[in-house]
């Protein structure tokens, strides 16, 4: 009996601690996403996204406004062992996650670029590439702050 009640309590500590990890963004969210997409739009499409880094810079004449999300991109099951009188394998499934980046024109707010940091760094399109080195700057020092 005393073991049952030690494996429930770890078991509700290990499910609220899931309660404060951070909203990943999904592909669904951001395949909905698009060089029309008005800023409500994109703000509905974020939803309740947890935010890693924003900034607001300058690139080749032009105002941004740059934000980083977590995207999931798969999960990976990793397992603990909880141990009473007898030892229990416990299997979590953990996010695997990538950079997503959401850059927008100021002061509109439209959109100019989203993806990873290294799609939007080898993107065709100069306009997209050229501000990418700006972009990861500007983030990392946000991160910092």
């Amino acid at each position: 009996m005393k073991s049952n009640r030690i494996l429930l309590c770890g078991l509700t500590a290990m499910l609220m601690a899931g309660c404060a990890t951070p909203v990943h963004l999904q592909q669904a969210q951001v395949g909905s996403l698009g060089r029309e997409s008005a800023p409500a739009e994109v703000d509905r499409v974020l939803g309740n996204a947890t935010l890693v880094a924003r900034s607001e810079f300058k690139a080749n004449g032009q105002d941004f406004l740059a934000r980083q999300y977590r995207l999931q991109t798969g999960t990976n099951q990793e397992m603990t062992m909880v141990c009473t009188p007898a030892c229990m394998p416990i299997f979590i499934q953990v996010p695997i996650t990538a950079d997503y980046l959401i850059i927008q024109r100021m002061p509109g707010l439209t959109m100019h670029a989203w993806g990873t940091p290294e799609q939007l760094s080898k993107d065709p399109d100069e306009a997209i590439a050229s501000i990418m080195p700006t972009v990861k700057a500007r983030l990392n020092e946000a991160k910092q702050k």
